[in-house]
Protein backbone atom coordinates (compact mmCIF):
# COMPACT_ATOMS: atom_id res chain seq x y z
CA UNK A 1 0.00 0.00 0.00
CA UNK A 2 1.29 3.30 -0.98
CA UNK A 3 1.60 6.72 0.92
CA UNK A 4 -1.78 8.13 -1.46
CA UNK A 5 -3.87 4.62 -0.37
CA UNK A 6 -3.07 5.42 3.09
CA UNK A 7 -3.38 9.21 3.25
CA UNK A 8 -7.03 8.45 1.26
CA UNK A 9 -7.75 6.05 4.10
CA UNK A 10 -6.76 8.84 7.08
CA UNK A 11 -8.60 11.07 5.28
CA UNK A 12 -12.01 8.86 4.99
CA UNK A 13 -11.36 8.25 8.59
CA UNK A 14 -11.70 11.69 10.03
CA UNK A 15 -14.25 12.69 7.33
CA UNK A 16 -16.59 10.08 8.36
CA UNK A 17 -15.32 10.51 12.59
CA UNK A 18 -16.35 13.84 11.93
CA UNK A 19 -19.51 13.34 10.45
CA UNK A 20 -21.11 10.47 12.88
CA UNK A 21 -22.82 11.35 16.69
CA UNK A 22 -20.68 11.71 19.81
CA UNK A 23 -22.98 9.55 20.91
CA UNK A 24 -22.31 6.60 18.54
CA UNK A 25 -18.92 6.79 18.84
CA UNK A 26 -19.10 7.32 23.00
CA UNK A 27 -16.35 4.83 24.63
CA UNK A 28 -18.40 1.82 26.15
CA UNK A 29 -16.63 -0.33 28.82
CA UNK A 30 -15.22 -3.02 26.21
CA UNK A 31 -16.16 -5.78 24.32
CA UNK A 32 -18.56 -7.25 26.19
CA UNK A 33 -21.01 -8.95 23.71
CA UNK A 34 -24.64 -7.78 23.48
CA UNK A 35 -27.72 -7.35 20.72
CA UNK A 36 -30.21 -5.08 19.80
CA UNK A 37 -33.39 -6.26 18.72
CA UNK A 38 -33.38 -5.61 15.22
CA UNK A 39 -37.14 -4.43 14.16
CA UNK A 40 -39.24 -6.03 11.46
CA UNK A 41 -38.14 -4.90 8.10
CA UNK A 42 -40.77 -2.66 6.46
CA UNK A 43 -39.63 -1.24 2.70
CA UNK A 44 -41.02 2.40 2.72
CA UNK A 45 -41.43 2.73 -1.26
CA UNK A 46 -41.35 -1.16 -2.18
CA UNK A 47 -38.26 -1.91 -4.20
CA UNK A 48 -35.03 -2.79 -1.98
CA UNK A 49 -32.38 -0.05 -2.39
CA UNK A 50 -28.96 -1.48 -2.20
CA UNK A 51 -25.07 -0.07 -1.16
CA UNK A 52 -21.92 -1.79 -2.07
CA UNK A 53 -19.51 -1.17 -0.06
CA UNK A 54 -16.09 -1.36 -2.07
CA UNK A 55 -15.26 -1.14 -5.90
CA UNK A 56 -12.94 -3.43 -6.77
CA UNK A 57 -13.93 -6.32 -8.87
CA UNK A 58 -15.79 -8.15 -6.55
CA UNK A 59 -17.65 -4.85 -5.49
CA UNK A 60 -17.72 -3.93 -9.28
CA UNK A 61 -19.41 -7.47 -9.59
CA UNK A 62 -22.07 -7.12 -7.13
CA UNK A 63 -22.93 -3.67 -7.94
CA UNK A 64 -23.27 -4.54 -11.42
CA UNK A 65 -25.06 -7.70 -10.87
CA UNK A 66 -27.64 -5.89 -8.35
CA UNK A 67 -28.51 -3.26 -10.94
CA UNK A 68 -28.45 -5.99 -13.77
CA UNK A 69 -31.51 -7.96 -11.87
CA UNK A 70 -33.78 -4.60 -11.76
CA UNK A 71 -32.38 -2.91 -7.77
CA UNK A 72 -30.95 0.61 -7.58
CA UNK A 73 -27.25 0.76 -5.76
CA UNK A 74 -25.12 3.13 -4.76
CA UNK A 75 -21.19 2.36 -4.83
CA UNK A 76 -18.73 3.21 -1.94
CA UNK A 77 -14.98 3.58 -1.60
CA UNK A 78 -12.43 5.64 -0.25
CA UNK A 79 -10.53 5.54 -3.34
CA UNK A 80 -11.38 7.66 -5.81
CA UNK A 81 -9.26 5.52 -8.28
CA UNK A 82 -11.65 2.78 -8.14
CA UNK A 83 -14.56 5.19 -8.61
CA UNK A 84 -13.06 7.18 -11.83
CA UNK A 85 -13.57 4.36 -14.18
CA UNK A 86 -16.82 4.02 -13.09
CA UNK A 87 -17.89 7.47 -13.97
CA UNK A 88 -15.98 8.09 -16.84
CA UNK A 89 -17.22 4.25 -18.13
CA UNK A 90 -20.81 5.41 -17.31
CA UNK A 91 -21.35 2.17 -15.71
CA UNK A 92 -20.14 -1.36 -14.98
CA UNK A 93 -19.59 -4.14 -17.88
CA UNK A 94 -19.67 -7.77 -17.17
CA UNK A 95 -19.15 -10.05 -19.49
CA UNK A 96 -19.10 -14.71 -18.83
CA UNK A 97 -21.81 -15.82 -16.79
CA UNK A 98 -23.78 -12.37 -16.66
CA UNK A 99 -23.62 -10.35 -20.07
CA UNK A 100 -24.50 -6.86 -18.82
CA UNK A 101 -23.92 -2.80 -18.77
CA UNK A 102 -25.11 -1.46 -15.52
CA UNK A 103 -25.40 2.27 -16.27
CA UNK A 104 -25.12 5.07 -13.98
CA UNK A 105 -28.74 5.91 -14.23
CA UNK A 106 -31.88 7.02 -11.58
CA UNK A 107 -32.66 3.14 -10.61
CA UNK A 108 -29.33 1.78 -12.16
CA UNK A 109 -26.13 2.48 -10.40
CA UNK A 110 -27.42 6.14 -8.45
CA UNK A 111 -24.41 7.72 -6.23
CA UNK A 112 -20.54 6.95 -6.48
CA UNK A 113 -18.92 8.49 -3.42
CA UNK A 114 -16.37 7.88 -0.76
CA UNK A 115 -18.54 9.39 1.96
CA UNK A 116 -19.64 6.06 3.66
CA UNK A 117 -22.51 8.32 5.11
CA UNK A 118 -23.81 9.07 1.93
CA UNK A 119 -23.82 5.90 0.24
CA UNK A 120 -25.30 3.77 3.24
CA UNK A 121 -28.15 6.83 3.98
CA UNK A 122 -31.94 5.66 2.73
CA UNK A 123 -30.86 1.94 1.53
CA UNK A 124 -32.36 -1.05 2.93
CA UNK A 125 -29.41 -3.23 2.35
CA UNK A 126 -25.71 -3.24 3.14
CA UNK A 127 -23.04 -5.36 1.20
CA UNK A 128 -19.44 -5.09 2.28
CA UNK A 129 -17.34 -6.40 -0.30
CA UNK A 130 -13.97 -5.67 1.22
CA UNK A 131 -11.15 -8.28 2.68
CA UNK A 132 -12.24 -9.33 5.35
CA UNK A 133 -9.09 -6.92 7.06
CA UNK A 134 -11.10 -3.90 6.93
CA UNK A 135 -14.07 -5.22 8.69
CA UNK A 136 -13.00 -4.08 11.44
CA UNK A 137 -12.51 -0.40 10.33
CA UNK A 138 -15.90 -0.25 8.37
CA UNK A 139 -17.44 -1.07 11.79
CA UNK A 140 -15.82 1.53 13.19
CA UNK A 141 -16.65 4.12 10.93
CA UNK A 142 -20.87 3.43 9.85
CA UNK A 143 -21.79 2.52 13.33
CA UNK A 144 -23.41 6.49 13.44
CA UNK A 145 -24.68 5.80 10.02
CA UNK A 146 -26.37 3.21 10.61
CA UNK A 147 -30.32 3.26 10.31
CA UNK A 148 -33.19 1.35 11.98
CA UNK A 149 -34.06 -1.62 10.08
CA UNK A 150 -31.28 -1.83 7.61
CA UNK A 151 -29.52 -4.97 6.73
CA UNK A 152 -26.11 -5.30 6.65
CA UNK A 153 -24.33 -8.43 4.96
CA UNK A 154 -20.48 -9.30 5.39
CA UNK A 155 -19.91 -11.01 1.67
CA UNK A 156 -18.06 -12.94 2.76
CA UNK A 157 -17.64 -12.59 6.46
CA UNK A 158 -14.81 -15.26 6.23
CA UNK A 159 -13.92 -16.85 10.27
CA UNK A 160 -15.40 -14.46 12.84
CA UNK A 161 -16.72 -11.83 10.59
CA UNK A 162 -19.81 -10.82 12.00
CA UNK A 163 -18.60 -11.19 15.59
CA UNK A 164 -15.89 -9.03 14.90
CA UNK A 165 -18.31 -5.96 13.62
CA UNK A 166 -20.46 -6.58 16.41
CA UNK A 167 -17.83 -6.58 19.40
CA UNK A 168 -16.30 -3.27 17.37
CA UNK A 169 -19.88 -1.97 17.31
CA UNK A 170 -20.20 -2.57 20.74
CA UNK A 171 -16.51 -0.85 21.57
CA UNK A 172 -18.29 2.33 20.32
CA UNK A 173 -21.54 2.05 22.14
CA UNK A 174 -24.02 1.97 19.10
CA UNK A 175 -27.59 1.33 19.52
CA UNK A 176 -29.03 1.12 16.35
CA UNK A 177 -31.32 -1.69 15.52
CA UNK A 178 -30.53 -3.06 12.85
CA UNK A 179 -29.52 -6.37 11.24
CA UNK A 180 -25.88 -8.07 10.91
CA UNK A 181 -25.36 -10.92 8.64
CA UNK A 182 -22.49 -12.67 6.84
CA UNK A 183 -22.66 -14.83 4.02
CA UNK A 184 -20.07 -17.78 3.98
CA UNK A 185 -18.22 -17.52 0.66
CA UNK A 186 -18.53 -14.87 -2.27
CA UNK A 187 -21.19 -15.17 -5.01
CA UNK A 188 -19.22 -14.78 -7.65
CA UNK A 189 -15.85 -15.95 -8.93
CA UNK A 190 -14.92 -13.03 -10.73
CA UNK A 191 -11.83 -11.07 -11.86
CA UNK A 192 -10.87 -7.26 -13.54
CA UNK A 193 -11.02 -7.03 -17.20
CA UNK A 194 -10.00 -3.57 -17.51
CA UNK A 195 -11.17 -0.32 -16.28
CA UNK A 196 -15.10 -0.76 -14.78
CA UNK A 197 -14.76 -4.06 -16.45
CA UNK A 198 -14.97 -7.85 -14.72
CA UNK A 199 -15.87 -11.25 -15.71
CA UNK A 200 -17.86 -12.89 -13.75
CA UNK A 201 -16.78 -16.80 -14.88
CA UNK A 202 -19.53 -18.13 -12.10
CA UNK A 203 -22.77 -16.97 -10.25
CA UNK A 204 -22.64 -19.30 -7.54
CA UNK A 205 -25.43 -22.11 -7.41
CA UNK A 206 -25.72 -21.20 -3.38
CA UNK A 207 -24.28 -19.79 -0.41
CA UNK A 208 -25.05 -20.14 3.34
CA UNK A 209 -25.89 -17.35 5.02
CA UNK A 210 -27.01 -16.39 8.42
CA UNK A 211 -27.42 -12.87 10.73
CA UNK A 212 -26.03 -12.78 14.82
CA UNK A 213 -27.88 -13.88 16.52
CA UNK A 214 -29.48 -16.22 14.75
CA UNK A 215 -33.30 -15.48 15.21
CA UNK A 216 -32.84 -12.90 12.24
CA UNK A 217 -32.12 -14.61 9.66
CA UNK A 218 -35.31 -15.22 8.48
CA UNK A 219 -35.86 -11.71 8.78
CA UNK A 220 -32.92 -10.92 6.90
CA UNK A 221 -33.43 -13.57 4.06
CA UNK A 222 -36.86 -12.23 4.11
CA UNK A 223 -35.10 -9.24 1.99
CA UNK A 224 -31.51 -10.32 0.80
CA UNK A 225 -33.04 -13.31 -0.93
CA UNK A 226 -35.25 -10.19 -3.50
CA UNK A 227 -32.14 -9.64 -4.51
CA UNK A 228 -30.07 -12.79 -4.35
CA UNK A 229 -32.29 -15.82 -4.60
CA UNK A 230 -28.90 -17.71 -3.92
CA UNK A 231 -28.66 -17.04 -0.39
CA UNK A 232 -29.42 -20.00 1.89
CA UNK A 233 -30.10 -20.25 5.32
CA UNK A 234 -27.50 -21.85 7.96
CA UNK A 235 -27.69 -22.19 11.56
CA UNK A 236 -25.88 -19.51 12.71
CA UNK A 237 -22.98 -17.25 11.57
CA UNK A 238 -20.11 -20.17 13.42
CA UNK A 239 -21.63 -22.49 10.86
CA UNK A 240 -20.96 -19.86 7.61
CA UNK A 241 -17.90 -19.06 9.66
CA UNK A 242 -16.25 -22.33 9.93
CA UNK A 243 -17.03 -23.07 7.14
CA UNK A 244 -15.23 -20.55 5.16
CA UNK A 245 -13.66 -22.24 2.12
CA UNK A 246 -11.25 -19.50 1.11
CA UNK A 247 -8.84 -20.56 3.71
CA UNK A 248 -8.43 -24.23 2.04
CA UNK A 249 -7.66 -22.82 -1.40
CA UNK A 250 -5.61 -19.35 -0.60
CA UNK A 251 -2.96 -19.63 1.65
CA UNK A 252 -1.20 -22.52 1.39
CA UNK A 253 -0.72 -22.18 -2.19
CA UNK A 254 0.63 -18.88 -2.13
CA UNK A 255 3.17 -20.18 0.85
CA UNK A 256 3.98 -23.41 -0.58
CA UNK A 257 4.09 -22.34 -4.31
CA UNK A 258 6.27 -19.13 -4.17
CA UNK A 259 8.75 -20.62 -6.89
CA UNK A 260 5.88 -20.88 -9.79
CA UNK A 261 4.62 -17.54 -8.72
CA UNK A 262 8.16 -15.73 -9.08
CA UNK A 263 7.87 -17.63 -13.02
CA UNK A 264 4.61 -16.14 -13.52
CA UNK A 265 5.96 -12.23 -12.48
CA UNK A 266 8.85 -12.93 -14.79
CA UNK A 267 6.08 -13.22 -17.52
CA UNK A 268 5.53 -16.92 -17.45
CA UNK A 269 1.48 -17.65 -18.95
CA UNK A 270 0.68 -19.13 -15.90
CA UNK A 271 -2.71 -19.97 -13.85
CA UNK A 272 -3.73 -20.02 -10.15
CA UNK A 273 -5.78 -23.26 -10.15
CA UNK A 274 -3.99 -24.99 -12.89
CA UNK A 275 -0.62 -24.60 -11.86
CA UNK A 276 -0.16 -22.75 -8.74
CA UNK A 277 -1.62 -25.30 -6.91
CA UNK A 278 0.24 -28.89 -7.20
CA UNK A 279 -1.15 -32.26 -7.07
CA UNK A 280 1.13 -33.20 -3.85
CA UNK A 281 0.29 -29.80 -1.85
CA UNK A 282 -3.62 -30.02 -2.68
CA UNK A 283 -4.10 -33.54 -1.35
CA UNK A 284 -1.85 -33.51 1.41
CA UNK A 285 -1.66 -29.88 3.19
CA UNK A 286 -5.39 -27.88 1.32
CA UNK A 287 -7.23 -31.37 2.17
CA UNK A 288 -5.31 -31.45 5.66
CA UNK A 289 -6.53 -28.12 6.18
CA UNK A 290 -10.27 -28.74 5.23
CA UNK A 291 -10.25 -32.35 7.29
CA UNK A 292 -9.41 -30.31 10.11
CA UNK A 293 -12.15 -27.90 9.37
CA UNK A 294 -14.22 -30.28 8.99
CA UNK A 295 -13.63 -31.92 12.72
CA UNK A 296 -14.26 -28.34 14.29
CA UNK A 297 -17.50 -27.59 12.76
CA UNK A 298 -18.45 -31.36 13.86
CA UNK A 299 -17.50 -30.87 17.57
CA UNK A 300 -19.58 -27.40 17.56
CA UNK A 301 -22.62 -30.21 16.69
CA UNK A 302 -23.14 -27.84 13.46
CA UNK A 303 -22.83 -28.98 9.83
CA UNK A 304 -19.86 -29.41 8.08
CA UNK A 305 -19.20 -28.73 4.51
CA UNK A 306 -16.03 -30.72 3.07
CA UNK A 307 -14.03 -28.55 0.22
CA UNK A 308 -15.08 -31.37 -2.52
CA UNK A 309 -19.15 -31.07 -1.28
CA UNK A 310 -18.91 -27.17 -0.88
CA UNK A 311 -17.71 -27.57 -4.87
CA UNK A 312 -20.65 -29.50 -5.26
CA UNK A 313 -23.07 -27.34 -4.04
CA UNK A 314 -21.77 -24.07 -5.57
CA UNK A 315 -21.08 -25.36 -8.61
CA UNK A 316 -22.01 -28.97 -9.72
CA UNK A 317 -18.41 -29.94 -10.13
CA UNK A 318 -16.59 -32.82 -8.30
CA UNK A 319 -13.83 -35.52 -8.52
CA UNK A 320 -12.24 -38.05 -6.44
CA UNK A 321 -9.65 -35.93 -5.18
CA UNK A 322 -9.84 -32.18 -4.28
CA UNK A 323 -7.30 -31.64 -6.69
CA UNK A 324 -9.24 -33.51 -9.45
CA UNK A 325 -12.35 -31.42 -8.40
CA UNK A 326 -10.31 -27.92 -8.89
CA UNK A 327 -8.69 -29.39 -12.26
CA UNK A 328 -12.48 -30.47 -13.62
CA UNK A 329 -14.16 -26.94 -12.29
CA UNK A 330 -13.90 -24.95 -16.02
CA UNK A 331 -15.14 -21.82 -14.28
CA UNK A 332 -11.96 -21.46 -12.63
CA UNK A 333 -9.52 -21.78 -15.51
CA UNK A 334 -9.96 -17.83 -16.65
CA UNK A 335 -7.89 -17.09 -12.84
CA UNK A 336 -4.82 -15.96 -13.56
CA UNK A 337 -1.88 -16.67 -11.18
CA UNK A 338 -0.57 -14.12 -8.87
CA UNK A 339 2.62 -11.86 -9.28
CA UNK A 340 4.00 -12.49 -5.64
CA UNK A 341 3.26 -14.20 -2.65
CA UNK A 342 1.22 -11.60 -0.86
CA UNK A 343 -0.89 -10.68 -4.32
CA UNK A 344 -4.85 -11.17 -3.73
CA UNK A 345 -4.75 -10.87 0.28
CA UNK A 346 -4.96 -14.76 0.32
CA UNK A 347 -2.15 -14.56 2.96
CA UNK A 348 -2.38 -10.82 4.74
CA UNK A 349 -6.11 -11.22 4.75
CA UNK A 350 -6.76 -15.25 5.04
CA UNK A 351 -3.85 -15.93 7.37
CA UNK A 352 -5.02 -13.90 10.38
CA UNK A 353 -8.49 -13.58 9.64
CA UNK A 354 -9.42 -17.35 8.55
CA UNK A 355 -6.65 -20.06 9.83
CA UNK A 356 -6.61 -18.09 12.99
CA UNK A 357 -10.04 -18.04 14.82
CA UNK A 358 -10.12 -21.44 13.03
CA UNK A 359 -7.19 -22.81 15.34
CA UNK A 360 -8.66 -20.96 18.31
CA UNK A 361 -12.35 -22.36 17.30
CA UNK A 362 -10.86 -25.51 17.39
CA UNK A 363 -8.36 -25.01 20.53
CA UNK A 364 -11.61 -23.89 22.39
CA UNK A 365 -13.48 -27.19 21.11
CA UNK A 366 -10.20 -29.61 21.34
CA UNK A 367 -9.99 -29.95 17.90
CA UNK A 368 -5.81 -30.08 16.97
CA UNK A 369 -4.89 -28.02 14.34
CA UNK A 370 -1.25 -28.93 12.90
CA UNK A 371 -1.94 -28.38 9.30
CA UNK A 372 -3.83 -24.98 9.80
CA UNK A 373 -0.65 -23.87 13.03
CA UNK A 374 2.03 -24.63 10.08
CA UNK A 375 0.40 -22.84 7.79
CA UNK A 376 0.15 -19.81 10.16
CA UNK A 377 3.60 -20.10 11.43
CA UNK A 378 5.00 -20.19 7.71
CA UNK A 379 3.39 -17.10 7.21
CA UNK A 380 4.27 -15.24 10.17
CA UNK A 381 7.98 -16.35 9.40
CA UNK A 382 7.75 -14.89 5.92
CA UNK A 383 5.70 -11.72 6.55
CA UNK A 384 7.60 -11.51 9.88
CA UNK A 385 4.34 -10.69 11.34
CA UNK A 386 2.88 -12.46 14.36
CA UNK A 387 -0.18 -13.38 12.82
CA UNK A 388 -1.15 -15.46 16.02
CA UNK A 389 -1.13 -12.19 17.86
CA UNK A 390 -2.34 -10.51 15.39
CA UNK A 391 -4.96 -11.78 13.74
CA UNK A 392 -8.66 -12.59 14.75
CA UNK A 393 -8.70 -14.50 18.26
CA UNK A 394 -11.04 -15.21 20.75
CA UNK A 395 -9.58 -12.45 22.44
CA UNK A 396 -10.13 -9.90 19.97
CA UNK A 397 -13.61 -10.97 18.87
CA UNK A 398 -14.73 -10.48 22.51
CA UNK A 399 -14.69 -13.73 23.83
CA UNK A 400 -11.60 -13.69 26.23
CA UNK A 401 -13.04 -16.67 28.31
CA UNK A 402 -15.63 -18.36 26.91
CA UNK A 403 -16.78 -22.38 26.04
CA UNK A 404 -18.58 -24.14 23.21
CA UNK A 405 -22.01 -23.80 24.88
CA UNK A 406 -21.88 -20.49 25.68
CA UNK A 407 -20.66 -19.41 22.31
CA UNK A 408 -23.38 -21.06 20.62
CA UNK A 409 -25.89 -19.98 22.77
CA UNK A 410 -24.51 -16.76 22.21
CA UNK A 411 -25.14 -16.88 18.50
CA UNK A 412 -28.51 -18.22 18.49
CA UNK A 413 -29.48 -15.30 20.50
Amino acid sequence: MNNTEIASIVGSVINELQKSSPQAFSKSGGYAPSFNNAPAYNAGKGKVKVAVLGAGHGGLATAGHIVSRGFPVNIYSPFEKELTPVRERGGIKMEGDVQAFAKMEDGGIELLTSSLDEAVRDVDLIFVIMPALAHKTIASLIGGSLKEGQILVLSPGRTGGALEFRATLNRYAVKTKFILSEAQTFLYAVESRGPAHVEIMKVKNVVKFAALPAKDTQAALAVVNKVYPEYKAAANVLETSLNNHGMVVHPAPMLLNTGLIDLAAKGQDLRYYRDIISPTMCNLVMQGIDDEKVAIVKAFGLKPTSAKQWYKECYDIDGDTLYDVLQNNHYYVGFSAPKHFLAYYHVLDEVPNSLVPMAEFGRLVGVPTPMMDAIINLGSAMCAVDFSNEGRTLDKLGFPKIDRDAMLEYVNG
